[in-house]
Order: C-alpha cells, then sequence, then structure tokens
C-alpha cells in the first residue's frame, strides 16, 4: 500500500504586541498577558547531574517550567499535553526529589497566539530546549517529524502499510531542529511511519498508528478529532528506547 505525500517545513513567526491607551483620561489600560500553548517532551535518553563530583542520573525526576510544575514525572519518551503559557522565552527545569536538577534550559521567544512543541534533548553536560512551532491545521490524514536527535543532522523519512509485506515509500529529509509534514490524503488505514536513510529504516526507527494508540486497532488516521500523526525522532537510549516516539494529534 503506498501512500502520497507533500513535504513542507514550518518556521517560527514572530509577532509584537500594540499597547492601547485611553482616549478619554491619560492613563494606560493594562494589557492582557499574551499567551502560548506549549506541551513538552522528554528527548534526553538520560539526564544527569554532577553529585560530588560525579555525573549520576536524576531519573525521571519532574518539570518545572519557571516556578510552575508541569509534569509530577518527565521520564524518557514523555509527552506533556498543551498547556498555556505566557509569551517570551521559557526556563525549563528537571529536578530530582532530593533538589539535583538539569537546567535551566531556556527556549527561544515563542510568540503570541502560537502553539509550540519543546524537546528537552542532547547528553550530559550539553542539554537544550529545542522549540518547534506547531503547523497549521489541515483537513485529511498529516504525519510530522520533530527532528530532534542532536546524533543525527539529517534524517529520511516516510511511511509504509502494516499490513502484508512492508514497502517503504519514502516522502523526503529533514534536518536536526526541523519539523516538516507530509499530506496523506483524506484518510490512511493500516498505517506505519518509519525513519531511516531513502527506504532503510534505522534500527527501532518504525512505528505504527496502532503501537500509539491501541484503541485505534486498524492504524486509521484520522481517528476519531485526531488527523495528525505525530513523531519525535531522537537519540535512542542504551536500553533500545526510541528514536521515535508518538503522539496523535488534532
Amino acid at each position: 500500500m503506498i501512500f502520497s505525500g507533500r513535504f513542507a517545513l514550518t518556521a517560527a513567526v514572530v509577532l509584537s504586541g500594540v499597547a492601547c491607551s485611553s482616549v478619554s483620561s491619560a492613563s494606560s489600560l493594562p494589557a492582557s498577558p499574551s499567551k502560548v500553548q506549549v506541551r513538552f517532551v522528554e528527548g534526553a535518553p538520560l539526564l544527569q547531574t554532577l553529585v560530588n563530583g560525579v555525573p549520576t542520573s536524576i531519573g525521571s525526576a519532574y518539570l518545572a517550567v519557571g516556578s510552575r510544575t508541569v509534569a509530577s514525572q518527565f521520564p524518557f519518551g514523555s509527552v506533556t499535553p498543551f498547556a498555556p503559557f505566557a509569551a517570551g522565552a521559557l526556563s525549563l527545569e528537571a529536578r530530582d526529589s532530593l533538589g539535583y536538577s538539569v537546567g535551566p534550559l531556556k527556549t527561544p521567544a515563542l510568540a503570541s497566539g502560537k502553539r509550540y512543541t519543546i524537546v528537552v534533548t542532547g547528553a550530559y553536560p550539553h542539554y537544550s530546549a529545542l522549540a518547534f512551532t506547531e503547523p497549521d491545521p489541515s483537513t485529511g490524514a498529516t504525519l510530522a517529524i520533530y527532528a530532534a536527535s542532536p546524533s543525527v543532522p539529517s534524517v529520511d523519512f516516510g511511511s509504509f502499510a502494516t499490513r502484508g509485506q512492508a514497502r517503504y515509500h519514502r516522502f523526503g529529509s529533514v534536518k536536526y531542529g526541523a519539523l516538516a509534514t507530509a499530506a496523506l490524503g483524506k484518510q490512511v488505514m493500516q498505517f506505519g511511519a518509519y525513519v531511516g536513510n531513502g527506504t532503510h529504516p534505522l534500527s527501532n526507527g518504525t512505528i505504527t498508528i496502532a503501537a500509539v494508540n491501541p484503541f485505534d486497532a486498524r492504524g486509521a488516521l484520522p481517528f476519531h478529532a485526531a488527523s495528525r500523526f505525530s513523531l519525535f525522532f531522537v537519540d535512542a537510549s542504551g536500553g533500545g528506547a526510541g528514536p521515535l516516539f508518538g503522539s496523535l494529534d488534532p
């Protein structure tokens, strides 16, 4: 089963706010705080910090953005729901119960009215928070690839059918730090996706819709309110987890 698609890269758009003043008086009205919608992905296989001079894992820890706890546990491969934050740069820290932490990790300035996915990536002592601007909504089924593996400058991606002999269909390639999308048509069934070289998947570089959401046993997209199969391509862990994690998104 072969799927056709088009390939597009998204880029962040920076917006500016305009202050409003009262005509009837010289005082300025307080402006409503500008908001963004953000979700966070733990894409670093091992979060480590110095403990008694030795790089030591802080485990799944919890995620704090500024003074706000976003996730009580933030293990490798986790994806938080979207939540509102003030526009501008965010500061992230992964902390354990003893007070050890990784971070703060600073994001670029996030533009008001936009939606973002922030992926924590890297390895000790070089961690970063990659910011991906969410693509505009589209009709039909869509595949999205968030390239967040520092060890892979560029990777090919595509699809395969989950029934019958797997035939890999390449859509294109995506560079580290970029987001690529491919339109899949009105609907797909028994759908799987891969990352690799050409039409050759990387080790553990394939994933199916049904594996991400077992309730979608037929591997269909759209599925209920979800029309986008989002894949996060990160560095694989030593235990074999990764390099692909997925979610079904509106």
